[in-house]
């Protein structure tokens, strides 16, 4: 079966940093992610393309990164602007390491593990997709057998978690990693992002892509259906500082395995974005 058993790693993950202190916006550590979201809105409110009501959601994940007016033309091809613009949600990552989808576990006094996270409909959505893969048998099946984490049953203070329990908790709760057919497939990426009815994801590097479905008609523009492979990761997260190893939780990460094709229209890089985004703007003779 393709699963990996591993020591626990310290990465920063986006689970995290929703509650990291101090950080409810910009996310420096990981490499900016909430400031590229950031430039793209200012770059394109500029441009006169996102919607007046339109604010970045920062950590809020249960909205959209980013919304834009569009109407794609083909002009590039002889054709003409469409005449209405549609409103598109977009989500925004800095790069192929970025989460796409996290949910908490945690476990029962009698040893069984469950999914747990945020009451709202893309919460609910990760649970279910999670449940339907077999997740929380696979964490029972790789973890059960060593009862209930001792973090559980302490208060989150140094004084209440002694080094054993440390120990125990490092020793027998190691990172799985689903890849392959034990991971989860694209279309558990388009249904989550379907409850946000966001269809499109632009990609620092590689560019924009959509998803189920292209509502806007940006393939016309060179957008591609996104076609990377995932993997889910699960572990036992350290939450606070080199000093603070009594601070941990455990969830899951869903991550890009395979990269995907780079899209031949990238919000970043296109010279002249009014040119194809805007059916108002006029090609002077």
């Amino acid at each position: 079966m393709p699963r990996e058993i591993s020591e626990p790693n310290s990465d920063p993950d986006y689970y995290d940093i929703y509650e990291a202190k101090g950080m409810a916006h910009y996310f420096k550590p990981g490499g900016g992610g909430f400031a590229y979201e950031d430039s793209l809105y200012f770059k394109y409110k500029d441009l006169g393309l996102v919607p007046r009501s339109f604010v970045p959601a920062g950590a809020a994940n249960d909205l959209p990164d980013l919304m834009l007016q569009v109407a794609p033309s083909t002009k590039s091809t002889g054709g003409s602007p469409a005449k209405a613009k549609k409103t598109i949600k977009l989500e925004v990552k800095l790069n192929t390491a970025a989460d796409f989808g996290q949910s908490g576990l945690k476990c029962r006094p009698n040893g069984t593990w469950y999914l747990d996270g945020q009451d709202s409909p893309e919460g609910r959505q990760m649970r279910s997709l999670l449940t339907a893969m077999g997740v929380p048998r696979i964490v029972q099946g790789e973890w059960g057998g060593a009862g209930r984490p001792k973090i559980f049953s302490h208060s989150g203070t140094a004084a209440s978690m002694p080094q054993r329990d440390l120990d125990y908790d490092r020793e027998h709760f190691k990172d799985i990693m689903l890849k392959g057919s034990d991971a989860p497939q694209l279309q558990t990426l388009f249904t989550y992002y379907g409850t946000k009815d966001t269809n499109y994801i632009q990609i620092g590097q590689y560019g924009l892509y959509y998803m189920a479905a292209d509502p806007a008609g940006l393939s016309t523009l060179g957008v591609k259906k996104f076609d990377g492979t995932l993997k889910l990761r699960i572990r036992r997260k350290p939450t606070g500082s080199r000093t603070e190893p009594w601070k941990y939780r455990f969830s899951t990460a869903l991550l890009i395995d395979k990269k995907p094709t780079p899209s031949d229209f990238d919000l970043d890089e296109v010279p002249d974005p009014l040119y194809y985004l805007d059916p108002a703007y006029k090609v002077v003779p």
